[in-house]
């Protein structure tokens, strides 16, 4: 889990399996924990009966597990769901329960691409960049009716994906296609800036044509990409690589140091990225 979970409720022998996290689950704390911490990847698979025989077999629970029951033969929504688990293991204080259950509550009556499109937003939050492909991925592949508006901001949000990868060229194909269907001018700027990054002046200066994108605009986003390619860290970074082991006494002072570097490199190139949308 990350962290140490004092658990004063009874540990399950054979533990839950949380299949979109890969996590094994042994407690009501370590659920609570994943919930409060995840709720945008909390969906409807949770209210099974799998779940419910594993809290009354395995942990005893048979009043919350029977509550449980309940609350999905009357098709409950999830958000009272959850806040019946979480109310069963006092693991969180109840402004922490209202904000998970308000949250999960909040995107309940979003269609089922738009909920899948946040699961994949907070994977990249999390830095989780493949996870977050595979999402994307999913919902373009498996939905059959989407708006043109959403279509583009999952297209928009796999280029921001392939360029944290530094695939400027999927990253490119990815952009030309959001703003084909969104229409919007965040689009279009990272669209430009991946082109930039890919270093294929040709094709940069076919899109320009293709979009008539200004002068102003065009230099402008040379300008800004050359600035942060071109920044002391960048140009510094494989001399200072040389000289660190000679330089620095310790593994610790090595690895502080290598770690500020790469931190200002990565500081620099994010500034660049485009957010998701």
């Amino acid at each position: 889990m990350g962290e140490l979970i004092y658990c004063k409720n009874s540990i399950a022998k054979t533990p839950y399996y949380i299949e979109d996290a890969g996590l094994n689950i042994y407690s009501l704390e370590e659920l609570s924990y994943y919930i409060y911490n995840n709720p945008y990847l909390i969906d409807t698979s949770m209210m099974s009966k799998e779940f419910i025989s594993w809290l009354s077999d395995e942990l005893g629970e048979k009043e919350a597990a029977n509550q449980l029951s309940e609350l999905k033969d009357g098709n409950a929504p999830l958000h009272l769901f959850v806040g019946r688990i979480l109310n069963s293991c006092g693991y969180l204080s109840q402004t922490e329960i209202k904000q998970t259950m308000d949250i999960i509550s909040s995107i309940e009556n979003k269609s089922e691409e738009e909920c899948k499109k946040i699961r994949g937003d907070r994977f990249m939050e999390k830095g989780k960049i493949v996870d977050a492909i595979y999402e994307y991925e999913n919902i373009l592949n498996h939905s059959k009716d989407m708006s043109d508006s959403l279509m583009g901001d999952i297209y928009h949000n796999l280029g921001c994906a392939y360029a944290k990868l530094f695939f400027f060229e999927q990253a490119v194909s990815y952009f030309d296609m959001a703003y084909e269907k969104n229409k919007n001018r965040d689009s279009l700027k990272s669209l430009f800036y991946a082109l930039r990054c890919n270093r294929n002046e040709t094709q940069f200066e076919s899109y320009v044509v293709k979009y008539q994108i200004s002068e102003e605009m065009s230099e402008k986003i040379k300008s800004e990409v050359t600035t942060v390619s071109t920044c002391s860290e960048i140009k510094d970074f494989g001399k200072e690589m040389d000289e660190l082991y000679g330089n620095y006494s310790s593994d610790a002072q090595l690895e502080n140091r290598f770690d500020t570097i790469l931190n200002e490199v990565q500081k620099n190139y994010n500034s660049m990225s485009k957010t998701t949308i």
